[in-house]
């Protein structure tokens, strides 16, 4: 599907000095944006959302694209780095752009706005908002809307923290009365949780502005409604996610799977002795398997390349615990076989047959396994090892039922399909939703009027705002609309099948573009931002 580029649009300045009362930046999907992309180009997925909403808020707001690598390891087109360091690199550009027009314009409002991995971007950022680590609150932060995010909590509603609430919360210091028109349709949620890192699905900061963030899900959307038992597709995930996946250089990409699955298994392997193994005797005749978790939940944990390897005392603490064990284990062999009488069997067996010192050792050698695992040790060892197995399907049994195959079967579609399906009582799509809601968070910012309550359209559901548009009365017909601005479905380009669906070659994924308006030189201070921002940081951690 070949990208769109519907041009820049200039919006008005609303506040002197180019500071508009609401600043939007948004944060495309795997594979349509790139280090030098056009900050105020129009283009990919999200322009479906901006395009309309700067055309329509007449200088009450602006708009940029945050240019990032939106790599997949080169798993996808697009960004050829991991998809865990685009992700990072995008969460300091962002987070670079919202301080540099903090400090030049402190009146101004937030908005952001993510697809896809664009949306774990977001969410990350979002957490360091509400932990004090950014330029801005929460109360300067006028709405968050994701598409399809990775970092979704399991089971939420489409405003998370905020059950059953079809319409926006004010933005902090207005009035809400244009936001209070927008209105969703309540449907069923989604049961699944972003396939993102358990640490960022589990984060709970969006409960600092719930009722002003938005999450979109369409049911099986794999990246956002990950079956809620499937520990195991996570850690596939997040090994996935840290890896270099370039069909051009198989060696290089082993590697790097071979390096993290390195990681993770020290930091799988550390808490697994030291809480789930025990010995009371330090031996293997009172060894027991005990698990706190299963193995493919504390996979699934440290598979995150934000998990901490094991601290030295606790590496050591493992290491003496198995040395102990093991020391005991051999000095039984020992105190078996050395014996007096052993010794002086080999040595008349050895003068006459040396091949009889093979069967003296044999018989003797059996005798110390015996006492080092009795038979009914081996039971328990054996009825644990079972148990802990059934324990694992369970984990994982969403990964087994067949119903969840049916439900992913066309996932990459699901992906894509935040244009079409249907968010407000008039069966808008999610996309122009969120359109609609930052033009009105914009005009209520600005202190425009939201119009009177019998407004021709107040009955519409709330998703027709072109009485909001103009100077004229309300109902005027010569006022824009979103409806008449918005992008056909089928003109903007959708992600390709996410980033997790690896083969590409699905006939179902639309191909990954990057955005056609993508500028030969990089840009890296958005429209109307201060200058002197740093260099893109695509390798960043966190």
């Amino acid at each position: 599907m070949a990208s769109v580029g519907v041009g820049n649009v200039q919006a008005a300045p609303a506040q002197p000095g180019g500071c508009p009362g609401l600043m939007v930046y948004a944060v495309q999907g795997t594979g349509q944006s790139s280090p030098d992309a056009d900050p105020s180009k129009d283009a990919g997925f999200l322009s479906q959302v901006l395009h309309p909403a700067i055309t329509a808020a007449r200088g009450d707001m602006d708009r940029a694209y945050v240019p990032y690598d939106a790599g997949f390891g080169g798993a996808v087109a697009g960004g050829k780095v991991p998809y865990e360091q685009s992700v990072q690199g995008a969460v300091a550009k962002t987070l670079s752009w919202i301080k540099d027009k903090a400090a030049a314009c402190p009146a101004t409002k937030f908005g952001l706005v993510g697809y896809s991995q664009g949306a774990h971007v977001t969410r990350i950022v979002l957490n360091d908002i509400v932990g004090g680590k950014a330029a801005i609150g929460a109360d300067k932060l006028a709405l968050l809307a994701n598409l399809g995010d990775p970092g979704r909590p399991e089971g939420a509603p489409l405003f998370p923290g905020k059950p059953g609430q079809t319409s926006p919360d004010p933005v902090p210091g207005t009035s809400g009365a244009n936001v209070s028109k927008v209105v969703a349709v309540s449907t069923t949620n989604a049961p699944g949780g972003g396939i993102a890192p358990v640490g960022d699905v589990e984060d709970t900061s969006y409960q600092a502005i719930a009722g002003r963030y938005l999450s979109a899900c369409t049911p099986g959307d794999l990246a956002c409604d990950a079956p809620a038992n499937a520990p195991l597709a996570r850690l596939v995930t997040n090994i996935a996610g840290q890896s270099e996946l370039n069909p051009d250089d198989p060696i290089g990409s082993l590697s790097t799977i071979a390096e993290a699955l390195a990681l993770t298994a020290v930091k799988t392997a550390v808490p697994v002795v030291n809480e789930d193994v025990q010995a009371s005797e330090n031996n293997l005749e009172s060894l027991s398997y005990q698990p706190r978790q299963t193995l493919s939940e504390r996979l699934a944990v440290a598979s995150d390349p934000r998990t901490p390897l094991p601290s030295v005392q606790d590496a050591l603490s493992a290491v003496i615990k198995v040395g102990t064990i093991g020391f005991n284990a051999v000095k039984t062999v020992v105190q078996t076989v050395a014996t007096p009488g052993t010794i002086a069997a080999i040595a008349t067996a050895g003068a006459a047959n040396p091949l009889a010192i093979v069967g003296i050792l044999g018989a003797k050698l059996g005798q110390a396994a015996v006492t080092l695992v009795p038979p009914a040790t081996q039971e328990r060892l054996v009825s644990e090892a079972f148990t802990a197995f059934k324990s694992e399907f369970q984990a994982n049994s969403d990964l087994f039922k067949v119903s969840s195959l049916l439900k992913y079967w066309d996932a990459a579609k699901q992906h894509a399909s935040y244009s079409e399906v249907s968010a407000t009582p008039t069966g808008q799509p999610p996309t122009k939703l969120i359109g609609d809601w930052i033009v009105a968070a914009a005009r209520d910012i600005a202190g425009k009027d939201g119009g009177s309550s019998n407004s021709p359209d107040s009955g519409s559901g709330g998703d027709d705002f072109s009485w909001l548009f103009g100077e004229g009365s309300a109902g005027s017909s010569t006022l824009p609309s979103l409806t008449t601005t918005s992008l056909p479905p089928s003109a903007a380009t959708s992600e390709p099948a996410y980033p997790w669906e690896l083969d590409t070659s699905s006939p179902s994924a639309p191909s990954e573009t990057v955005p056609s308006g993508a500028s030969s030189v990089p840009q890296t201070t958005p429209p109307g931002g201060a200058s002197g921002l740093p260099p893109f940081l695509s390798g960043a951690s966190q």
